[in-house]
């Protein structure tokens, strides 16, 4: 496409694309304009659907009415979905068959052959290869429940498995430790010799969890007081310049 632009020629319709590719050797063209006219609605989706590349449609079994994928052909355990689970993404919708335009894809001018290389039967020399790879193993101090084996078990390279950018569950403050933070900062707001900063209040919950006045589970970590105390910080101070304005304000009247 780059090519056919750079020798002159400008891309403005549909068939000007065909005109650049008709050429490509074992490339067929045709002109599809989807039906676009349909009632449009907010779909679903099912949780880990991009992960799953192998779809069936058991007839028999136990499996029966149901949707099975998984990651890959032949590799991974499969995933069921019923039709219960399409029925409340569909959020009952209509689908119908849909009804695009197209035109007769042209033939290409050239085929496009590839080459296939076909692996000879193991020679004696292989074979001889393979015996000292073995040896050489075998004599290697590998432990067999290795950290490796650990880490990258079967599987571990699936999409599905990944667990680079996936979100992790926000843990927020709970309104009874919030109401013990904001006395906290208020207090060492009216008084500057009980301020107190996110380590130390963070202790401070702590000891309110050895009183068993609150979970542990509930205590937040120090980095979260610290931007709980900014936060509120940049309120708090809003707020009084704000009331400061308008005793101000009325001040003058």
């Amino acid at each position: 496409m780059l090519r056919w632009v750079k020798i002159g020629h400008e891309i403005e319709e549909g068939e000007d694309i065909e005109n650049a590719i008709k050429d490509l050797s074992g490339t067929h063209v045709s002109h599809l304009e989807p039906d676009r006219d349909k009632e449009k609605g907010k779909l679903g989706t099912i949780n880990g659907i991009s992960n799953w590349h192998e779809f069936t449609w058991p007839e028999t079994g136990e499996n029966t009415g149901y949707i099975c994928t998984r990651a890959l052909p032949e590799f991974g355990n499969w995933n069921k979905i019923s039709h219960c689970q399409i029925d409340k993404i569909t959020k009952s919708r209509t689908f119908g068959k849909p009804t695009p335009i197209y035109t007769t894809h042209t033939q290409p001018s050239k085929s496009w052959t590839v080459p296939l290389t076909s692996r000879k039967e193991n020679t004696q020399g292989d074979q001889e290869i393979q015996e000292v790879e073995e040896e050489q193993i075998e004599d290697m101090d590998i432990d067999p429940i290795s950290k490796s084996a650990i880490v990258f078990g079967c599987g571990w390279a699936l999409s599905e498995n990944l667990k680079v950018n996936q979100k992790v569950p926000t843990k927020r403050i709970t309104e009874h430790v919030k109401g013990l933070l904001t006395i906290m900062f208020h207090s060492g707001t009216a008084n500057p010799r009980l301020k107190m900063n996110a380590n130390e209040m963070h202790e401070e919950l702590l000891k309110r969890v050895t009183d068993n006045e609150i979970s542990k589970d509930d205590v937040p970590k120090v980095s979260t007081i610290a931007n709980w105390i900014t936060s509120t910080s940049r309120s708090f101070k809003k707020t009084m310049a704000l009331r400061l304005l308008e005793e101000a304000e009325s001040s003058e009247q």
